[in-house]
């Protein structure tokens, strides 16, 4: 490989719990950033903000169920120098308000963020609130970022990280309690998609938890997972007028190229290391000097790469436990950040591997698995690919997500499913055990 992909320790399932971690992370960033301003669309305490709410009234404004508006609000507070953060479940941020985003946000590149809670499937709302199709809609936008974190470490790192980020923003996230899936030395990136191994040792969370890293008070840090004030470079880490540069690359405050660093698809000149306070690291985390290897501990190729996102890393994990004990080598890629899509990582993991399977809480149309499909004919590497996804159909309502993600196709099993069927293994793919949980644990489904 021309390039090799750095490892992110993983915690065992079932994982332990966070409460309210983005809520937490954003009263921490505004009490450093004076310029940041909350958008709530009636859903307060459901998307967290009521902790925002508390601490910061003059700067929460309640925009009702009229998220239009809301958007078009955020857009006019952008004109004026603040950094306004917009919250409603996903539907409602993207779907609804689209016409809005395009012309009050994303045409003038102003810095909105775009939080949309209740992704996919996790809704049992049925269609109405099912947000299936908010990353393809968000992705199709010139200039949008669109980010899909997988848990609360990732969580309270990913808003300071997207703090300077030019241009608008779209963050999607899990509603509830989040499981802690990474440990506090986990190092967000937004540039670099990132390979992760299990870390035998560890079978309990060791990020935020309800009681602990993200308290009150403490900010959202998980044993220095995130540092107030220093974890984006306030100024100098993105220089917003620098923006644009050609209408080709988006230059990062000169330390990190975005947009421009991948030439042909293949090389990426990631910038070398732009830390942000040391909770998260832009430009080098996922390309770097030692060679990932599987979660066997195997060379670095594999038989099949499963490339995922958000909510579908946990299920991605436990699928590949199963698939190494029947014999498969498997390597999970954990893709944050869908656009701009770390190309490089992908095609360098691909490129050492037999097949890929991408997974999503999302429709396989216009989402990571869209995404990757393009990447890999762009750059004629020819491999099979399944999407794991909603295959072109809506999702009905029922009393609880994990019987959607079940009979949708998301579960641990379908992946499992799915690369025995793409690798051409003889017999029955092996079976994924079922995991005991306790009130305060989550395991995937």
């Amino acid at each position: 490989m021309a390039a090799e992909a750095a490892r992110q320790a993983v915690l065992g399932p079932p994982y332990r719990t966070a409460l309210k971690p983005y809520g937490r992370a954003l009263v921490a960033l505004a009490r450093a950033r004076p310029q940041v301003v909350c958008l709530s669309g009636d859903l307060t305490r459901q998307c967290e903000v009521d902790l925002f709410q508390e601490e910061f009234p003059e700067r929460f404004i309640h925009a009702g169920m009229a998220e239009a508006n809301m958007i078009g609000v955020a857009g006019a507070l952008a004109r004026q120098g603040l950094l306004p953060f917009v919250h409603s479940f996903g539907v409602f941020t993207t779907r609804r308000p689209l016409d809005q985003i395009v012309n009050a946000v994303a045409y003038p590149r102003l810095p909105v963020r775009i939080v949309g809670f209740m992704p996919g499937v996790s809704s049992p709302g049925g269609p109405s609130h099912q947000a299936i199709e908010d990353v393809a809609l968000m992705r199709a936008i010139p200039g949008m970022t669109v980010i899909d974190v997988a848990d609360a470490t990732e969580t309270a790192q990913v808003v300071a990280a997207m703090a300077d980020v030019p241009g608008p923003v779209y963050l999607r996230l899990k509603r509830g309690e989040i499981p802690v899936i990474f440990p506090t030395d986990h190092r967000l990136s937004l540039d670099r998609a990132q390979v992760l191994e299990w870390r035998p040792e560890a079978t309990g969370g060791g990020a935020p938890t309800t009681g602990g890293a993200g308290s009150a008070g403490g900010g959202a840090t998980g044993g220095g997972a995130q540092t107030l004030g220093g974890a984006v470079t306030r100024g100098g880490a993105q220089t917003s007028g620098l923006a644009d540069t050609g209408g080709g690359g988006v230059s990062a405050g000169g330390g990190v190229t975005r947009g421009g660093a991948q030439t042909s698809g293949l090389a990426d000149t990631g910038g070398g290391g732009v830390s942000a306070g040391g909770g998260v690291t832009r430009g080098g985390a996922g390309i770097g000097g030692e060679a990932w290897t599987s979660a066997s501990g195997t060379a670095a190729s594999s038989d099949v790469a499963l490339v995922v996102s958000g909510m579908m890393v946990a299920p991605a994990l436990a699928a590949a436990r199963v698939l190494e004990a029947a014999g498969a080598v498997t390597v999970i890629v954990n893709v944050p950040v869908i656009k701009p899509l770390d190309t490089a990582t992908v095609l360098a993991v691909a490129a050492a591997t037999s097949a890929v399977v991408t997974a999503e809480n999302h429709s396989i149309i216009g989402g990571l698995g869209s995404a990757v499909a393009e990447t890999l004919a762009e750059a004629g590497l020819g491999r099979p690919l399944r999407r794991i996804g909603l295959q072109d159909t809506f999702a009905e309502g029922a009393k609880d997500a994990p019987y959607l993600f079940t009979k949708y196709g998301l579960s641990t099993q379908h992946i499992v499913d799915t690369a025995w069927s793409v690798l051409g293994r003889p017999g029955p793919a092996p079976r994924s055990p079922t995991l005991r949980t306790n009130a305060d644990e989550y395991a995937p489904v």
